[in-house]
């Protein structure tokens, strides 16, 4: 009897009696072939075969059966491939693979208890939803957050530091909240406010200000990999209409729309706003809708180099994978908190996230983003209209084609009339001997004239037949009545065309029809597939309510799967999103988070210094109504922020031998301000700061000195919010300053201090510029020096600091005699100095 009639008479035994169950039937042949590497003393690959509960979680490359389904289960096929086991010897029988092809069959069931779920059940603190602790109660001290750090610097001996000087501090706040450094004005009008509430008054006015969202608005985009462009390839092809999310962020900030609000928007706004109802139905989209679409432009951050020609190249795929994964990666990064990428190729190496897990999260953006049928980014948009309105305006634009069309080949044909009066006007003017040659010349194709008609040509052509531009120039030149109705048919023209409708283009994430496949990417490979899987959720995370999805109707405009995962991740007490964005804002006021590792709240980030305050900070923070101003409010009033970052000798020396890190907060940190609070502040002091909001991005250009720039005009002098963000070309000043070149996303910027900063500084022609028109605003003053003080550091100017200013200036004008501007020029040295400072670009 052959092995395949063996197998079939097996196989028909096994079904005639009752399935084979796992501990009696299946575990003995695995335990007998297949624990050795899967369970035993190793687990090859991350897959323990000892019990079913394991067997379903899989391994590194995903689930190992898919109930009911033995062909889409990968241990079915490794089995009856002759793949696994290796070795002659460790073989299954015919008999054993049908035992364990019919037990996949009824459901691939265990005897024992499912380990499964007690294997995901959530252990560590960051998986776990928050707890609203009690505020300790410390006599004296009525601010909550001063509570929970002044209890654990009691426990050590230690205590806060004095609060810092007054103008100190509404820099610090100014800056904080708007990136801008307080003026004259304000810093007088503090000073003048002798209430008890004045520094509360100030935060207010900030966070009230529209500047806010702008400086706001930067670190949000940052976490979420914004930029103008598409990077990967040389071309970095420009994104065209990008900026509009960058406002709807900025917007969004100021009108402190609530956070879970802010990531619903972002991750499904089109199906919360039911979008495609809208298109379909009404006459114009309604603002809320159209807002909600570009909100999405979230999920269109990660780099997309496609192109319509990419269905030509071979493994073109291997692209679309990489956006859809760089995706998931802003998401779980951003918003969990968490390196979901890390589980892409197997099981994570720290977290409890099975590599199925990392599909099934990435199976909920599979509906907009499908390798297998993938839209170049060039054609994956949306206008602002309805079905309604791209339907009058095709039948509008019809018309006006059909309308100009006619009126272009009028001008056409009286181009072709007076170009033939061109050529038989100038024929007339040639000598009776050659004008025939030259006609025929000239009437002969190119390539069968003779020598002689070729040197007549190449002689007679500009004159008497010109082409394009020349022809047109030579006709309006020579005839009156030709540029008389070439100029009425082109006004006519353009009026005709002026009539057609266009709509404002949206970069927006939106389903695709049909029913999307997920599979597991055996070792992350996109040419590999292995089981497929449904959208879901990380198991780890232990939500209050678990993520619930079903599919939709057949005719359905959208899948359903990102509003789902959107209010899965937007849930109160959910364990993740109210901590990540807690502690991000923690970070932004005090240089470091209260987890140091924003972007992995895992078991390998680190420990919150302070867990207690994190989780009542999280609790309160959606007690408020997930209002970020409120938050801020919280933070800033607080008695920890308000501290010096400067202590004196007698609290620093015990303080640092028990905290060296400042990880409990005896003091402010000292901090070096971004790059663009850097080059934005520079513009503001020098009077140039253009603060003109929203609209396309301000375009930057190379210099012969490889040094890139924006153009010396009103538009260049914008916020640095509003510049073009080229992944390739990333503005030289900025990059100083290590403003992040965007690959995927930047979950928190580095510091450096390099030498190269100062060099820049003090050589830039950009920054002397700026020097100089410092140098002009305040030329006029009674004391120049002073207000340059005050303009550049906030703060009036020391008496021994104005005695060395005053003498620099007396040297540097004599020094640049006998010119005319030698103090200005004088002037302008200093207040290049001034810029170049530490204290310019360090928050006290």
């Amino acid at each position: 009897m052959t092995c395949l009639a063996a197998f079939t008479l097996v196989a028909l035994a096994v079904h005639s009696a009752e399935p084979p169950r796992f501990e009696r039937d299946v575990k003995p042949i695995l335990v007998a072939k297949c624990v050795k590497c899967h369970g035993g003393e190793t687990t090859k690959s991350g897959l323990d075969l000892r019990t079913a509960s394991a067997i379903r979680q899989g391994g590194d490359t995903g689930p190992s059966v898919v109930s009911n389904d033995p062909n889409k289960s990968l241990l079915f096929e490794q089995i009856t491939s002759g793949a696994m086991p290796p070795g002659k010897a460790t073989k299954l029988t015919p008999a054993e693979t049908a035992i364990i092809k019919s037990w996949i069959e009824a459901g691939a069931k265990a005897d024992e208890p499912d380990r499964t779920a007690a294997a995901k059940t959530p252990t560590h603190w960051a998986f776990l939803p928050p707890k609203r602790p009690a505020v300790p109660s410390l006599f004296g001290v009525q601010h909550p957050i001063d509570a929970f750090l002044l209890k654990r610097l009691g426990e050590k001996g230690l205590s806060f530091s004095p609060e810092a000087e007054r103008l100190a501090l509404l820099r610090r706040v100014t800056v904080d909240l708007t990136g801008l450094p307080p003026t004259p004005t304000e810093q007088d009008a503090f000073l003048a406010d002798r209430s008890a509430n004045a520094y509360e008054k100030v935060v207010d006015r900030q966070l009230s200000s529209p500047r806010y969202g702008e400086r706001w608005g930067r670190h949000w985009l940052d976490v979420a990999g914004y930029a103008d462009s598409e990077g990967i390839l040389d071309a970095d092809y420009v994104r065209t209409s990008a900026w509009r999310y960058r406002d709807w962020v900025i917007r969004s900030l100021n009108a402190d729309m609530p956070y879970d609000r802010f990531l619903r928007e972002q991750i499904a706004g089109d199906e919360f706003s039911d979008y495609w109802s809208h298109y379909r139905n009404a006459k114009e989209l309604p603002a809320n809708v159209v807002d909600s679409l570009i909100a999405t432009g979230f999920l269109r951050c990660a780099s997309d180099t496609s192109r319509p020609d990419f269905v030509s190249i071979k493994n073109a795929a291997g692209y679309y994978y990489q956006t859809l994964e760089d995706t998931e990666a802003i998401v779980g990064s951003a918003i969990l908190g968490l390196t979901v990428q890390c589980a892409k190729c197997h099981t994570h190496k720290f977290d409890p996230i099975p590599q199925a897990d990392y599909y099934r999260m990435q199976a909920v953006f599979m509906s907009g983003y499908r390798p297998a049928q993938w839209i170049p980014q060039v054609q994956r948009r949306l206008v602002e209209a309805t079905a309604i309105q791209e339907k009058d305006a095709a039948a509008t634009n019809a018309e006006v084609a059909k309308a100009a069309a006619g009126l272009k080949k009028s001008l056409v044909e009286l181009r072709q009339t007076f170009a033939a009066k061109l050529l038989a006007d100038g024929l007339a003017k040639l000598p009776a001997a050659i004008r025939e040659d030259v006609r025929t010349s000239l009437a002969t194709d190119p390539a069968k004239r003779t020598d002689v008609q070729k040197y007549l040509a190449e002689k007679f052509m500009l004159e008497l037949k010109p082409v394009d531009a020349k022809l047109q120039t030579m006709l309006i030149a020579g005839y009156p009545e030709f540029a008389a109705k070439a100029k009425a048919l082109e006004a006519a023209i353009a009026t005709e065309e002026a009539k057609s409708r266009t709509f404002a283009e949206i970069r927006a994430m939106y389903d695709l029809p049909g029913e999307p496949k997920t599979p597991v990417l055996r070792r992350g490979d996109f040419t590999k597939h292995g089981p497929e899987v449904a959208p879901g959720v990380l198991a780890c995370i232990g939500a209050p309510k678990p993520f619930t999805w079903s599919p939709p109707a057949k005719d359905a405009p959208t899948s359903g799967r990102r509003k789902a995962f959107a209010e899965w991740i937007t849930q109160p007490s959910h364990p993740l999103t109210a901590r990540v964005m807690v502690n991000r804002i923690w970070l932004q006021h005090f240089g470091e988070g209260l987890v140091r590792t924003p972007e992995n709240f895992g078991l390998q980030g680190a420990r919150p210094t302070h867990p207690e305050l994190l989780d009542w900070l999280a609790c309160e923070f959606e007690a408020n109504g997930w209002s970020q101003k409120k938050l801020h409010r919280l933070i800033l009033t607080s008695a920890a922020y308000r501290q010096t970052s400067v202590a004196d000798a007698t609290r620093l020396t015990p303080a640092k031998a028990i905290d060296p890190d400042n990880a409990l907060l005896w003091k402010q940190r000292l901090r070096r301000v971004e790059a663009e609070v850097v080059r934005d502040s520079m513009l503001a002091v020098a009077g140039n700061l253009n603060e003109e909001s929203f609209g396309p991005p301000v375009a930057v250009q190379r210099l012969s000195s490889d040094e890139v720039v924006t153009a010396n005009d009103l538009a260049g002098r914008r916020r640095s919010i509003y510049l073009q963000v080229r992944r390739s070309q990333p503005i030289t000043v900025l990059q100083l300053f290590d403003q992040p070149r965007i690959e995927t996303n930047c979950t928190r910027r580095g510091i450096s201090t390099v030498a190269t900063q100062a060099l820049t500084l003090l050589n830039s022609d950009t920054i002397a510029r700026q020097a100089t028109s410092f140098a002009e605003r305040i030329a006029k003053e009674s004391d120049p020096a002073s207000m340059a003080i005050r303009l550049a550091f906030a703060r009036p100017a020391k008496p021994e600091e104005l005695a060395k200013l005053n003498r620099f200036l007396a040297e540097q004008s004599a020094r640049h005699a006998p010119a005319p501007d030698a103090k200005l020029r004088a002037l302008a040295d200093l207040c290049h100095m001034l810029l170049c400072a530490n204290e310019f670009v360090y928050l006290d």
